[in-house]
């Protein structure tokens, strides 16, 4: 019950957001369409690396639910995959806030960490670019297309250092979904600073 109750808290502050937003179209990536491609940089190497990785956890959770399948170790895949089959039941908006909040309460806090994969976070804990990472394969796991989601690095004002958060397009509307909050936040009503954005066709910089 407490879940329900909170889940409709959540859902409603996001409704309550969005009444207020413009009805313009959503730019083609979250907080502007003004990005460049980035041929080269450590954060184009890292996530190469991790999105090889992202085929490698889809694999092992396809086995470790497969009883014709032997895999030693399966506790971490099992409980992604619970949540991303719980998302599952669930429509729009419920079903990226189902994911946000799952996992934001599934990894431990880890600061600082490397860039992991969902399955690596879930066994050791991770920092934001965990959660981030996690969140992106669950919703692709879900259902959501890729071409909805984005991983993006931000530089938050009130803090020092960087963020990575997740964006999904819902209603012509991209969602930040952070580990530092329930709250799915329009990209328009953030205060963040976007850098980097990251998805399947690459990674791009925002013009300054």
């Amino acid at each position: 019950m407490a879940f329900v109750i909170r889940s409709a808290l959540v859902v409603g502050s996001v409704v309550a957001a969005l009444s207020v937003t413009s009805t313009q179209c959503a730019a083609s990536d979250p907080f502007s369409n003004l990005t460049a491609e980035v041929a080269y940089s450590p954060a184009v190497e890292n996530w190469f690396v991790i999105f090889r990785k992202l085929d490698r956890d889809h694999t092992l959770l396809g086995a470790c639910v497969d009883n014709n399948v032997k895999v030693t170790d399966c506790s971490a895949a099992r409980q992604l995959h619970d949540i991303i089959e719980d998302g599952k039941t669930q429509n729009g908006l419920a079903l990226i806030g189902h994911i946000n909040r799952g996992v934001n309460f599934m990894i431990k806090p880890v600061t600082p960490s490397g860039w992991l994969s969902p399955v690596e976070a879930i066994n050791g804990g991770g920092d934001c670019k965990a959660y981030s990472i996690a969140k992106y394969f669950a919703l692709l796991e879900a259902g959501i297309a890729a071409d909805h989601l984005r991983l993006v690095i931000v530089h938050a004002p009130a803090q020092s250092g960087n963020h990575m958060v997740v964006a999904a397009l819902w209603q012509n509307r991209w969602l930040i979904l952070d580990n530092l909050t329930l709250v799915l936040v329009p990209d328009t009503l953030s205060d963040y600073v976007p850098l980097l954005v990251l998805d399947d066709k690459g990674v791009r910089s925002y013009a300054r």
